[in-house]
């Protein structure tokens, strides 16, 4: 945790935990997985134009500098999601991927009335290449959802440090997740 202690305090983190339950949204809604989520994404963000991979639904911020995207875990028919060691395992992925010192800090919550893990990642600095201003990481933001028949997993991809509004944007998303019925 010393990398992330450094780079998102705990008063950070939870601020951007509590911006989820109070930040507005700006566009239509858009559904994915058979019609049964929706999300609402700000009018600027659009279909990434490099594909997203295996996810049900990606968008990307109009300077490119931030990426949100949806995946979906199958549950086996009568399993019930170990939510906890799910997101154990995806952080531990990030930990080992990014070569972080610590694993990141899960919180519980809920989103929509589902249970919850939220998972805040702040990569490690990369240096400037050339006299291009550059990024100088990244960092993520993952909800990971027990939806039952499936584990959801929201996760915003944001280059670092990040504009207020990118930030602020990602956030609102992942508030805007809704069950259709």
């Amino acid at each position: 945790m010393g990398l992330l202690r450094r780079m998102l305090p705990q008063m950070k983190l939870n601020l951007l935990l509590a911006l989820l339950l109070v930040l507005p949204c700006h566009a239509g809604r858009e559904k994915f997985s058979k019609g049964q989520y929706s999300l609402e994404f700000p009018d600027a963000w659009k279909k990434p134009a490099e594909d997203a991979g295996a996810a049900l639904i990606a968008r990307e911020n109009p300077d490119g500098t931030a990426l949100f995207a949806v995946t979906k875990l199958a549950v086996a028919a009568g399993a019930k999601v170990d939510l906890e060691a799910t997101a154990k395992t995806i952080a531990d992925g990030y930990k080992k991927d990014l070569k972080l010192t610590e694993a990141p800090k899960i919180e519980k919550g809920e989103v929509d009335g589902l249970q919850a893990r939220f998972i805040v990642i702040a990569g490690p600095k990369q240096a400037a290449v050339g006299d291009e201003a550059k990024p100088e990481g990244l960092a993520f933001y993952l909800v990971v959802i027990d939806a039952k028949a499936a584990v959801l997993i929201l996760q915003a991809t944001l280059a670092t440090p990040a504009a207020k509004k990118t930030s602020e944007a990602c956030l609102a998303i992942i508030k805007s997740f809704k069950r259709e019925d």
